[in-house]
């Protein structure tokens, strides 16, 4: 058999439908691929990019030799056109947001104006793996595309094989950046734990950095912070503060006027009292480095008497009391009364404690301000000092006081209406707490522990831990963790050995009686370890407001505004013998005092109970007196001598309103 391996001749088409003609279209540009290896286009318009983090002196050379080199190597290539050098200088590369020489590459490439961009490594260009794969996608996409040429790592990034490594590598430099991050923390906390702190002290009110680091106070500048510290401390408001501090032109350690944000900062900053608390904000996300407040997240390191104060402690002690107290959010206590905007003393929260048929009142006392004619008063503002016909015209002199009424009987409802007095005037209140502090001011300076403000507080916060029934002296909290640890190792025990059954086939629920009351036991005893634990930190705080309070009785001026010994109550404060040779003093109210240790009152008639923070409850009494009570009272005027009270109009000031209007005309 004759077999034939040649390729067989072509048979002829059969029969059919004709055959389809393709047409090739040929390509008018070159895929990305193609474009790659920049070394070898021509007549490319390049620019450099370069970057150092930090504004070390090493990096300062780096970031020099970086763009002399890129300068040179695109001037010196003879198929390149020099486009411009970028420079980032002292920028981290971890986000685009602050690198403004970038960004402008980014949009220079995107409008055309560059062809390729050379750059020494990933990281110099960018040390985050979403910034580095986006800026590339977005620049390949451009017509024409635009290329980054990685120098150290011999990437193209039009050469479609290079995206891979390019993503591994641009992730292993955002890594690097973390690692550069933790490694940071971790030497700041070092430092904190010896005690180094890092302050910029050219950015902070009140002190300079001397020559060997130590802090030193700029007189000038403690001026402002004592101003602010007392202003507030004496009842003003940190808006107050920030108006007068203004007035006085004190500008903040920027040359700017003083905001209530600025003053409040000012206030909550312990190294005015010689402290440093350290690590108060932690960075999330070193990506961003943005800084937020640590509220747990890591540890503070607190140092007390760290260097010189600028002010002292009672002041601090004092205006942290009151930051506590006027930070309380108003959603917890929707009914509480709202605090007049302005007046001298806005600051009651007063409740009634009169009867309302057989129940007491409890309705909340609001502030509201009556106005009485000033009579035999006359300035330059009548027409008759004017030289005018006053016959024609009704003028009034008037001035205005501040009173407090319960809710219940404004609205003169018979049903709710209780038996407290009508009003009560603020002046009667203000004076009559301020009575009460000197009172106990020289009862504990006449008897020390033996007063009736110490005893009361030991009688309620004299003893710590009850001992056991079995008389056996540990403390409770020992007692409690060592019976926690006993019952949580049983459970253990108990527990597994039920497991064990369960695999061997016994009953799965032979230990569960057992098992469950352990448990009530134990969660019995973690209850109660709670609740001590919350009591003795409520002991503590009182102890801590009580002790200030002390402090603040004792800092009670015994002299008036023109150094003439107080007479309160007829009584001298240095002696406290009846002082019949001068009048009572007409005491200025202690609003720092009031805000810093009272939470609440309670009118009852003419007695005022007030409760603290330190667990006391104050008793006053004089609250119902009028404004003629107070006439024969001796204070100090706007000039700063004393006068006596002659008229009501002088118990709140001077701040005397005038008006006019015509008379009516008889008819005929």
């Amino acid at each position: 058999m004759n077999l034939n391996y040649n390729t067989p001749s072509p048979q002829p088409a059969a029969p059919g439908p004709q055959a389809a003609r393709v047409s090739v279209i040929p390509a008018t540009r070159l895929p990305v691929s193609k474009t790659g290896q920049l070394k070898e286009q021509e007549d490319v318009r390049i620019a450099a990019y370069c970057r150092v983090s930090t504004g070390d002196e090493n990096q300062q050379t780096s970031y020099s030799n970086q763009k002399a080199f890129y300068t040179r190597l695109i001037q010196a290539h003879p198929n390149w056109k020099f486009a411009g050098i970028y420079a980032d200088e002292a920028i981290s590369g971890t986000s685009r947001k602050h690198r403004a020489e970038f960004n402008r590459m980014i949009d220079d490439a995107l409008n055309g104006k560059l062809d390729y961009i050379i750059t020494k490594s990933i990281s110099r260009f960018a040390r985050n793996t979403v910034d580095t794969l986006n800026c590339v996608r977005q620049l390949k996409q451009q017509e024409p595309p635009v290329g980054i040429f990685f120098e150290k790592e011999n990437i193209d990034t039009l050469d479609a094989t290079g995206e891979l490594i390019l993503t591994i590598l641009s992730a292993l430099a955002q890594d690097e950046s973390r690692s550069i991050s933790d490694n940071i923390r971790w030497t700041f906390q070092k430092n904190f734990q010896a005690g180094i702190p890092q302050i910029n002290l050219n950015r902070m009110l009140g002190y300079d950095k001397g020559p060997k680091g130590e802090w030193i106070i700029n007189p000038a500048q403690a001026e402002t912070v004592r101003f602010l510290f007392s202003k507030y401390a004496g009842g003003c408001s940190a808006s107050a503060a920030a108006r007068e501090a203004n007035r006085k032109g004190m500008r903040t350690i920027n040359g700017k006027t003083w905001t209530a944000g600025a003053v409040l900062d000012i206030l909550r900053n312990e190294k005015y009292a010689g402290d440093l608390e350290m690590q108060k904000t932690v960075t999330r996300d070193f990506l961003t480095h943005r800084s937020v407040k640590n509220t747990g997240e890591a540890p503070r390191y607190y140092i007390k008497d760290h260097h010189s104060a600028i002010i002292d402690r009672l002041t601090w002690e004092k205006t942290q009391l009151m930051l506590t107290c006027r930070r309380a959010p108003a959603e917890k206590a929707p009914d509480k009364q709202k605090k007049a905007a302005s007046g001298s003393s806005p600051f009651f929260n007063l409740t009634c404690g009169a009867m309302a048929g057989e129940h007491e009142c409890r309705s909340r006392l609001f502030r509201m301000t009556y106005s009485a004619r000033a009579l035999g008063y006359t300035d330059t503002r009548s027409l008759h000092a004017a030289g005018q016909e006053p016959s024609t015209y009704t003028e009034k002199y008037s001035y205005a006081f501040p009173v407090w009424r319960c809710s219940s009987k404004y609205h003169k409802n018979p049903d709710t209406c209780c038996s407290s007095p009508s009003v009560i005037r603020e002046c009667a209140l203000e004076q009559s707490f301020m009575e009460m502090l000197y009172r106990l001011k020289r009862d504990y300076d006449a008897h020390r522990e033996a007063s009736w403000l110490v005893q009361s507080f030991l009688n309620i916060y004299g003893h710590t831990d009850v001992p056991d029934t079995s008389g056996c002296s540990t403390p409770r909290s020992d007692v409690l963790d060592a019976q926690i640890r006993e019952l949580e190792e049983h459970l253990q025990t108990l527990t597994a050995k039920g497991l064990r059954s369960s695999d061997a086939g016994a009953a799965p629920d032979s230990h569960a009686p057992l098992i469950r009351d352990l448990q009530r036991r134990l969660e019995a005893y973690r209850q109660e370890k709670e609740i001590l634990q919350a009591t003795r930190e409520k002991k503590a705080a009182h102890e801590r407001n009580f002790d200030v309070f002390l402090q603040c009785l004792q800092k009670l001026p015994e002299k008036n505004a023109a150094g003439m010994k107080l007479n309160i109550n007829g009584l001298d404060t240095s002696t406290g013998r009846v002082s019949l040779s001068s009048a009572p003093d007409y005491l200025p109210f202690e609003r720092g005092i009031y805000l810093a240790f009272i939470q609440s009152g309670k009118i009852c008639g003419d007695t005022a109970k007030y409760t603290t923070n330190f667990g006391l409850t104050l008793t006053c009494t004089g609250n119902c007196r009028t404004l003629d009570s107070f006439l024969g009272f001796r204070k100090c005027n706007e000039e700063g001598a004393i006068e006596l009270l002659d008229t009501p109009w002088k118990i709140n000031g001077r701040k005397i309103q005038y008006s006019r209007k015509a008379k009516n005309k008889k008819k005929k």
